[in-house]
């Protein structure tokens, strides 16, 4: 089989470098920016302006990630950092790992949202809030890539919001199950692996439902040359969970009311110990031994009570909300952090003429985010740290003359800021309190009346108030530190459009902020200080679809971006960004080919860059040389009446490579980092829809 591939893998290659990350479908003068050509997920989208409107309306760069996609995706990698690298063109590499610490959109660190409720935990990044739900319970993904201000803290590089399973509508019981097995083809001992998820769905009269369930077991994971990679923050030997409950009563035809929780829990047993690695020379590896590592995470439980209703005119959601994730690394120490909330959307709209048309979306946010990490035996590690925020927003949306959409709007953040006691060895450090108020704003504006160009320019501000905790843990006080808000300024502009069987959208930005981000490995292994700078970062995408045949699509995506940081803070830009701030070069690509009614193939492609650009005596954390590599992936599947037989390599050709996060990390915390990449796995899955 290898020697097959090998003999073919040219010619698939040049395949796969036309192929689509990103596809359209033409409707009139309107068309749909998605990453599915045969979706029907439509046009609506609710993330960037929190009401559903036409992705035409949206002056900005937005990804969405069909549940056909999702579905597909989930069945060559289930891992959720893994299907946005392939589909998301300014977001970072997967680490292949439990964590998402370098995880970046456009250079900047984003919001993750389930349903509009934040997952993510800034105060203290654990960096696990891209693997808060399963993807089984995903109907699709938006995403808004730059700096929003819509959402409040988090959102300095954009917005990743996993919209949960919708219920089958006009039916009163629908069931699919999906079952896969996987298998590590560069050494099959010990790789075996298995997903199990249930669906239950349907509407009853006014009442509808979405029961879904989640088990999950993955054995080792090895490398290319067959070694055990090292467990150290893996996603081998790890059992993962998850429920979703969603339940919907329509009062009337203008109100409805909504209820969903989920349940998450993901947890590392390993029967393996790490090896030191090192850097360019050998991986850390893993080794059979006793060990205490349940890393992972134990639970993350969200749920939230959602009204909608219509008065007059007037479009309102009201939504209360609760959050609670406990994320545990290695044996070593725990955050846990919980968000308690409220957001109230109305929407109103006016017709001031023939010709203009005006749209305005207010309300307030409340957040209560309470967040504390703590070592195995509940020793804290940082003071109990308390945010409460409360912001009032107002947005416009101008229609001029049907075809010019103009958008403004501001966001007023008041942050009350607590710490507690914390002793440090037997020093006490008392606990303190601030309050910290900012503006934010956005503007933009798109031209839609032409099918084949549509123009698009933005500006948006994000804020952070950052990994204040990574800072509070050193023993030091709050009022010793400036938490203000720090705002991101991000200015992009862009054309899209659709043309016969092309479909396309390119895009520029650039943003800055005064307080950029970065940090470097002390003389203590594993300890590592935060460092803030001015910044700035700019890059482009582009995405590509073209319909060659009635059976074949293809495209691609493309994601540059580079910058450059005042290290002196003396307004000389002199140095470039790290490699944790500054993805490489990305290229992503897939042809789908329809070679029967019932029978369907995709490959795609993703090669991630080199990026070497500080001397041998700077080397630290992001500053080793990231090498780069290629993936291919292969999807096929073949469809009955009532059951869909799915088969998939992800890595195809068993690259031996070392993903991003390893040169990140390189050498710092003794290595432990520094791991390879899965070798060939193998996938082979049944769907069964009643």
């Amino acid at each position: 089989m290898s020697s097959l591939l090998a003999r073919h893998s040219t010619k698939i290659a040049l395949i796969c470098l036309l192929a689509t990350g990103k596809a359209y479908s033409q409707d009139s003068t309107k068309y749909k920016r998605q990453t599915d050509t045969t979706s029907q997920l439509g046009e609506i989208i609710v993330t960037a302006s929190r009401v559903a409107e036409s992705i035409n309306d949206v002056p900005s760069s937005v990804t969405v990630i069909s549940r056909k996609e999702v579905e597909k995706q989930a069945q060559i990698n289930n891992n959720l950092p893994y299907i946005l690298m392939q589909k998301v063109p300014g977001i970072s590499a997967s680490e292949e790992s439990q964590n998402n610490f370098a995880g970046k959109l456009r250079g900047r660190n984003f919001l993750v949202l389930i349903d509009g409720v934040p997952q993510s935990t800034p105060l203290r990044n654990g960096g696990r809030d891209l693997r808060t739900i399963d993807v089984s319970a995903i109907d699709h993904v938006e995403v808004i890539n730059g700096a929003s201000s819509m959402y409040g803290n988090g959102a300095a590089g954009g917005i990743i919001n996993y919209i949960t399973k919708k219920p089958v509508k006009g039916v009163p019981f629908s069931s699919s199950t999906y079952f896969n097995n996987s298998l590590n083809l560069a050494k099959t001992d010990g790789t075996y692996g298995y997903n199990i998820s249930q669906l239950f769905s349907g509407e009853v009269k006014k009442f509808d439902y979405v029961i879904q369930g989640k088990m999950a077991h993955s054995d080792v994971v090895r490398s290319a040359d067959g070694e055990v990679v090292s467990p150290f923050y893996g996603l081998g030997e790890t059992r993962t969970y998850n429920a979703l409950v969603k339940l919907g009563y329509n009062i009337n035809d203008q109100h409805r009311v909504e209820v969903m929780g989920n349940y998450y829990n993901s947890i590392q047993d390993s029967k393996y110990i790490g090896t030191p690695g090192k850097f360019g020379v050998s991986p850390a590896i893993g080794i059979p031994g006793d060990t205490n590592i349940l890393g992972g995470t134990p639970y993350n439980k969200t749920l939230n009570i959602r009204y909608t209703g219509t008065f007059g005119k007037t479009e309102a959601s009201l939504i209360a909300y609760y959050d609670d994730i406990n994320s545990v690394f290695e044996a070593y120490n725990q955050v846990f952090s919980d968000h308690w909330g409220t957001r109230l959307n109305l929407n109103t709209p006016f017709s001031l003429s023939r010709n203009i048309s005006l749209q305005l979306i207010y309300g307030f946010d409340f957040l209560k985010d309470h967040t504390v990490q703590k070592d195995m035996a509940s020793k804290l590690i940082t003071p109990d740290m308390n945010m409460n925020s409360i912001a009032p927003y107002v947005q416009s949306k101008w229609v001029l003359h049907h075809h010019w959409i103009l958008k403004a709007g501001a966001r007023y953040e008041n942050l009350h800021f607590k710490t507690g006691d914390l002793t440090k060895g037997n020093i006490l450090t008392q606990g303190a309190s601030n309050t910290y108020n900012t503006v934010v704003f956005n503007a933009g504006a798109r031209f839609n009346k032409l099918s084949y160009l549509q123009p698009f320019a933005s500006f948006s501000q994000g804020f952070s108030i950052g990994d204040v905790g990574l800072i509070l843990r050193n023993g030091v006080s709050l009022n010793a530190i400036n938490v203000s808000p720090v705002k991101v300024n991000n200015f992009e502009a862009g054309i899209s459009g659709a043309w016969h069987r092309l479909n396309y959208e390119l895009t520029g930005y650039y943003s800055s902020t005064q307080k950029g981000t970065t940090y470097a490995e002390t003389t203590v292994p594993g300890n590592y200080e935060l460092i803030q700078i001015p910044q700035r970062i700019y890059g482009a995408e582009a995405v590509l679809g073209y319909k060659a045949t009635d059976w074949l699509k293809l495209g691609g995506l493309l994601g540059y971006m580079d910058g450059r940081e005042d290290t002196q803070n003396n307004g000389h830009y002199d140095a470039k960004p790290d490699n944790s701030i500054i993805s490489p070069l990305k290229i992503g690509a897939n042809a789908s080919f329809s070679i029967t009614r019932r029978w369907d193939l995709m490959l795609q492609m993703v090669n991630v860059g080199s990026r070497d650009v500080f001397p041998k005596e700077k080397y630290n954390y992001g500053k080793y040389p990231v090498t780069g590599y290629t993936l291919f992936d292969l999807f096929t599947s073949y469809r009955l009446k009532y059951v869909t037989v799915n088969f998939s390599v992800n890595n195809l050709f068993n690259a031996n490579y070392y993903p991003v996060h390893s040169a990140i990390r390189g050498a710092t915390s003794e290595g432990r980092y520094y791991v390879k990449g899965s070798g060939a796995v193998a996938n082979l899955g049944i769907v069964v829809n009643l």
